[in-house]
């Protein structure tokens, strides 16, 4: 039997992450597993899926890396939070595991952790491109970015920010306190920023939608963005697509891709809840673990596992070539990437989405 661990916030206002995570490793896992399994050496292994919820914390994640190493979990997709990567790197180091993670921390990869990859690229890769298009459909000129104040969200924040700069876009920054209720104080700051957009970056959906929603009761008319993670369908939900109403965010896919519509429908009856880009965005990471666990012929030795990882194609049967990416912002190339999306909803319509060069 091969163990796939999987961890992230699956409650809380960022569960629709950890939810998906966990979603894209159950269908990678069935699909393995309906294929008659993963060929490992002269025996072919059956998939399972070992979850725990972090609750979007360091201990959380800590605690997770702790859990698998006593079930003796050697290979897992997440953590997703920079502060979820950050508690569990260490553990995971100790307990030699293969971790395929998402955080966008500054720190998320480091040469003293050859085990740890990035499952999908950061803001540094995407965020420069989706504003230069943005900015061409909404045409605006000043920017706020807003995020909550502890690892997660500052270190997004502050790529989003620098992005925008570079654009010559003058760009303000706040921060709020995860786990906030009363979001009428952050909305005044923002409104008084007198911004054009307003992007949420890493902000859990719940707080998205809910402060879209207030900002929209308060009077602004600008456009909004997401910059730190797809979860449209989430934020779409708790503000209503009315408040929407012009936004752009980054997204893994085209959800309007046939290939990708069929990947949404085979995902959507594995892991039971609705495909977001996201989610399918991570599939072909898990699906080159485990074209790497079958390579290297072992459930065990994850550092043999790790070398054949690195020396994959990254080409996927959905999302087409893959590159390998991560040397010019952390000095590793243990980030994978695929062709991605802006994502836009104008004047309240369904997204449209273009697919980007990665910078």
């Amino acid at each position: 039997m091969l163990q796939i661990g999987t961890l992230g916030p699956l409650t809380g206002p960022a569960a629709d992450f950890g939810l998906s995570m966990e979603g894209s490793t159950k269908f990678v896992a069935e699909e393995a597993n309906k294929a008659g399994g993963v060929k490992v050496g002269n025996k072919t292994c059956q998939v399972k899926v070992v979850s725990y919820d972090t609750g979007y914390t360091s201990a959380g994640a800590a605690n997770g890396a702790n859990d698998f190493a006593s079930k003796g979990v050697k290979f897992v997709i997440g953590p997703l939070g920079a502060t979820e990567v950050t508690g569990m790197k260490p553990v995971a180091d100790r307990s030699k595991m293969l971790l395929l993670a998402n955080g966008f921390g500054l720190d998320a990869l480091e040469k003293k952790y050859p085990l740890v990859f990035h499952i999908g690229p950061g803001p540094f890769v995407w965020s420069g491109p989706i504003i230069k298009e943005a900015r061409t459909r909404f045409g605006f000129t000043s920017a706020a970015v807003i995020a909550p104040n502890d690892q997660s969200g500052n270190d997004i924040a502050v790529i989003n920010e620098k992005k925008f700069s570079e654009q010559g876009i003058p760009v303000k920054r706040d921060t709020y306190q995860r786990g906030t209720q009363d979001f009428a104080p952050i909305v005044s700051r923002l409104m008084a920023t007198r911004a054009d957009v307003i992007d949420f970056a890493s902000s859990p959906a719940g707080d998205v939608g809910t402060m879209i929603k207030q900002l929209r009761q308060a009077g602004y008319q600008g456009s909004f963005a997401r910059l730190g993670g797809e979860s449209t369908n989430e934020i779409t939900r708790v503000a209503g697509i009315e408040a929407m109403k012009n936004f752009f965010y980054y997204s893994p896919v085209d959800l309007t891709d046939p290939k990708i519509a069929a990947l949404a429908k085979e995902y959507e009856a594995v892991a039971g809840i609705k495909a977001t880009g996201i989610s399918l965005g991570w599939v072909p990471g898990g699906r080159a673990l485990l074209r790497a666990i079958s390579k290297a012929g072992t459930i065990d030795d994850t550092a043999k596992v790790a070398e054949a990882l690195r020396a994959d194609d990254l080409k996927d049967t959905t999302l087409g070539q893959g590159v390998w990416t991560g040397q010019q912002q952390f000095g590793v190339n243990q980030e994978m990437s695929w062709p991605f999306s802006i994502g836009v909803i104008k004047d309240a319509q369904p997204s449209v989405f273009k697919t980007l060069s990665a910078e």
